[in-house]
């Protein structure tokens, strides 16, 4: 029984160490980014990305009037067929949310 409780937990740790890196890290090629890290390392280690989009809200500002605000940007990065394409949002020259999207192309 101890024998057969000892294979079943090393083969939970191999399958554990064989998922794919989690949300919240992106790997460009051997380097991997995390949340926090600066948008400098970030295109020194992934380069430019292929596409960057403003997000924006709705803010009142003191007189009623709505006003469009910029808040952050979202990065696209496509690194071709075998890997996901990943969404980088980025405010203030920081990594704010790393987030996987469809199979790239």
């Amino acid at each position: 029984m101890e024998r057969q409780m000892k294979s079943l937990l090393s083969l939970l740790l191999l399958c554990a160490l064989a998922l794919p890196v989690s949300a919240g890290t992106l790997r460009c090629k051997r380097d991997l980014l995390t949340e926090g890290d600066s948008t400098a390392i970030l295109l020194v280690r992934c380069g430019q990305p292929m596409l960057r989009e403003d997000l924006t809200r709705y803010e009142e500002n003191g007189f009623g009037a709505r006003m469009t605000v910029k808040y952050a940007e979202r990065w696209t990065y496509n690194f071709g067929s075998s890997q996901f394409m990943q969404f980088v949002t980025v405010e203030n020259g920081v990594i704010t949310e790393i987030e996987d999207g469809p199979r790239g192309q």
